[in-house]
């Protein structure tokens, strides 16, 4: 059990990296976006910040998929799915021609949609833990909420969905640093795991 806890921590680790990094780059560039004659250069610099973490994600969570093994069947078919779907996201980003911030948010939709999914399945495995279980309900339909905002930010400008991609940056990075110091509590780390 230690060694799955610690691959978690692992990834959420470096998610957490990413996703500061990602905050850094949309805060720096946000205020360009004001201007008309940036705006492309800002959205391609966002396209590609954000193709490359896709890219990155996906492929650490295919290496992680690999180090749980067969004996580990859920923990080894969620993070090659989260993998192939991180991936993918990446390489169309890099590939599109098309692709802005609106495009962006987008790909986000079901991200943060599978991301609410899990924290409301775990909130329900974790009934003897009302404060998490609270922490895990109040993510999930935030998360959740965001997927739905996502998939409609094609109508928004691409100030406002750069505000949205960082405001969602934010909330998950709030969401995903307590992780990295959860203490191991056997009997809320079996309700997890049997989640």
């Amino acid at each position: 059990m230690q060694t799955e806890l610690r691959l978690h921590r692992l990834v959420v680790g470096i998610l957490v990296v990413l996703l500061v990094l990602f905050i850094c780059i949309v805060l720096s560039l946000y205020p360009s976006l004001a201007h008309q004659r940036f705006e492309v250069i800002v959205s391609l610099a966002l396209v590609i910040a954000a193709a490359t973490v896709f890219v990155m994600i996906g492929i650490i969570e295919g290496v992680v998929a690999f180090q749980f093994g067969p004996r580990h069947r859920r923990e080894l078919l969620g993070y090659l799915l989260l993998g192939l779907v991180s991936l993918a996201s990446g390489l169309f980003l890099a590939i599109s021609d098309k692709a802005g911030i609106q495009t962006i948010a987008l790909v986000e939709a079901p991200h943060a949609l599978l991301f609410g999914i899990g924290e409301l399945r775990l909130a329900a495995h974790v009934r003897r833990h009302p404060g998490k279980r609270r922490g895990f309900l109040i993510g999930g339909l935030c998360d959740v909420a965001l997927g739905v905002a996502f998939a409609g930010a094609h109508y928004l400008s691409s100030q406002h969905a750069a505000m949205l991609l960082g405001c969602a940056a934010i909330l998950s990075t709030v969401q995903l640093v307590p992780l990295l110091f959860f203490k191991r509590q056997s009997s809320l780390y079996s309700e997890i795991e049997m989640a």
